[in-house]
């Protein structure tokens, strides 16, 4: 047309925009935007080709040039402000779109369905509840609330904020639902740590008939990795296979993260053997699978592997080295990787610097791990705490009292984790009375005991001899709804040896029983050698007989066996 001398109006050139707009192709749209301003005055100023022109630059997320448009504009309409408003919110900027959007209501235009999602989406990311509210009263007020697109939205903001009765509510008064809809709902009980709700809302998913997709799939996967539930998770694995899905950077690690979690190392070798795309997220959950099954060899063999694809380590591959040589204590490597962190600029990285105070600490260089504590700028609660349990696992509980002082000086309030490692350094050192006044002190300030805190003071009080204080310790277990674990039912037991506790010593073995915790050779072990201790021979037959017959095949009975068989010979 041009060669004919034909003339070229704002209608073709608009087109050829909306072309480059849906191929993301920013510089034949600017070749175009040359040609546009090329022509003259009288075409570029025209209202169509600016909003076109902004469009596409808000599109190709070309923040500074939409701005400076924007900003330029002698008539600004809905699509103008829908394209700066969605550009803002992409590029994380979520205050400045809903600033835009309440500019665009004072200058009396209405948002439309596809600008509604967008101000839900920030309102979402910001968590700002109560203005997510006000644009759902705008939605239903404009007659926009019908939208799958913005009830979907309204599902998502909803769950991001923690409102899930609200989510739900949006979710049942839909008319129509879609793959979107779904996914929302599902992602929303995940983040929210409704793990069996999650399920249940996929199986239903399936029972409406509705294809799920990757996103459906890795909610699924989440939700199942955080129960436990294996026989749900390879149920997740087979339908990604069955619905043909490939196994790209967002499925294939959300499977691999499923199996590393679950401890089936093999499976999870075998997903990431077979993954079509691998990025440093994927290299970094197979490392992290490793590192956590303490198969360090593996892990650092998986980090070599990953240098010579010319993968560049970041703060998560780095930390993940530095605990491997935590683990085993080789202070060369953990050297090695300090400097990586210095070469690359990660040294200031808050989990990195953890990992390395953390390295140096359990390498017996606690010197080396307050040089990269005191050098560090920005100190987090996370990096106070690494230093905190590192003096109290050294037993320097006058360090540890020091430095937990000093963060509040420093105005970082101490956290549960901070009152534990004080209260291990006391119990480590045998101090019960300071131990228990600082137990004290932490539930006078607010701070609530955790599971760990009271693992640790039933494992210190069995360890000094305080065995009935121990076992009123458990039993506070219950009152602060704390379930415990296999760590404190052990100790528990073993402070239960005596025939004075033995009453307790049953009652533990009645909680055992109710919540079938036969499955746990260690504690089976224990409960005999309990009975075995107080003299209660028949009884522990009766218990080495029930084990025997509720445990699995592979179930190893030799200490069981060990202790009864003591029993019976000084009998």
């Amino acid at each position: 047309m041009d060669l004919r001398g034909l003339l070229i109006g704002p209608q073709i050139y608009g087109e050829l925009l909306q072309g480059c707009v849906y191929e993301r192709d920013l510089y034949t749209g600017q070749q175009i935007h040359a040609r546009i301003i090329k022509n003259g005055y009288l075409i570029a100023s025209n209202e169509y080709i600016e909003t076109k022109l902004l469009v596409f630059y808000a599109k190709c997320d070309r923040l500074e040039i939409a701005n400076s448009l924007f900003g330029r504009l002698r008539v600004k309409n809905v699509f103008s402000w829908a394209a700066i408003t969605g550009l803002h919110c992409r590029m994380g900027f979520h205050q400045d779109a809903l600033m835009r959007f309440c500019e665009m209501i004072d200058s009396g235009l209405s948002a439309d369905n596809f600008m509604v999602p967008n101000l839900l989406k920030a309102c979402g990311a910001l968590q700002w509840i109560r203005f997510g509210r006000g644009v759902h009263g705008y939605a239903v007020k404009m007659g926009l609330d019908g939208c799958v697109f913005v009830s979907s939205s309204l599902v998502d903001m909803y769950g991001k904020c923690g409102f899930l009765g609200d989510a739900r509510q949006v979710f049942e008064n839909m008319p129509q639902k879609n793959v979107v809809t779904w996914n929302s709902m599902i992602v929303g009980y995940v983040q929210n740590g409704f793990y069996q709700e999650a399920i249940e809302e996929f199986y239903n998913m399936r029972l409406e008939d509705i294809e799920q997709s990757r996103v459906t799939l890795s909610g699924f996967l989440s939700a199942s990795v955080n129960l436990g539930a294996i026989e749900e998770g390879k149920q997740g694995h087979a339908i990604a296979i069955l619905g043909g899905f490939e196994l790209d950077n967002i499925l294939g690690s959300s499977i691999l993260n499923f199996y590393s979690k679950v401890g089936l190392i093999e499976d999870a070798e075998l997903v990431f053997s077979r993954m079509v795309e691998k990025d440093v997220v994927s290299w970094n959950l197979l490392i992290s699978c490793y590192v956590h099954r303490e198969q360090i060899e593996k892990a650092l063999d998986v980090c070599r592997l990953m240098r010579l694809e010319n993968m560049k380590f970041d703060s998560v591959t780095l930390a993940s080295i530095l605990s491997a040589c935590a683990s085993t204590k080789n202070i060369k490597l953990g050297r090695e990787g300090h400097c990586y962190s210095i070469r690359n600029n990660l040294e200031s990285d808050a989990v990195v610097v953890s990992g390395i105070t953390n390295m140096y600490a359990k390498c017996g260089r606690i010197d080396d791990a307050r040089v990269v504590f005191n050098t560090t700028i920005n100190k987090d609660l996370t990096l106070w705490n690494t230093l905190l349990t590192a003096y109290a696992e050294l037993g320097l509980v006058g360090e540890t009292l020091r430095l937990f002082y000093q963060m509040q000086l420093e105005s970082v309030p101490p956290n549960v984790t901070s009152w534990n490692a004080l209260i291990c350094g006391f119990l480590r050192n045998g101090e019960i009375n300071k131990a228990r006044d600082m137990f004290s002190e932490m539930q006078a300030v607010g701070v609530h005991p955790n599971l760990a805190t009271l693992t640790s003071f039933i494992s210190g009080l069995v360890d000094n001899g305080f065995c009935n204080e121990a076992v009123l310790m458990f039993q506070k277990t219950q009152e602060y709804g704390i379930r415990p674990n296999v760590v404190s039912i052990i100790n528990t037991i073993s402070a239960c040896t005596d025939v004075a506790l033995l009453l307790y010593g049953r009652a533990i073995h009645g909680y055992i029983i109710r919540h079938e915790l036969w499955s746990q050779v260690p504690i089976a072990n224990a409960l005999v050698d309990m009975y075995v201790k107080c003299g209660k021979i028949n009884e522990s037959k009766r218990v080495f007989g029930m084990i025997l017959s509720k445990a699995s095949p592979i179930y190893n009975a030799n200490d069981s066996f060990l202790s009864l068989t003591h029993c019976l010979v000084q009998a």
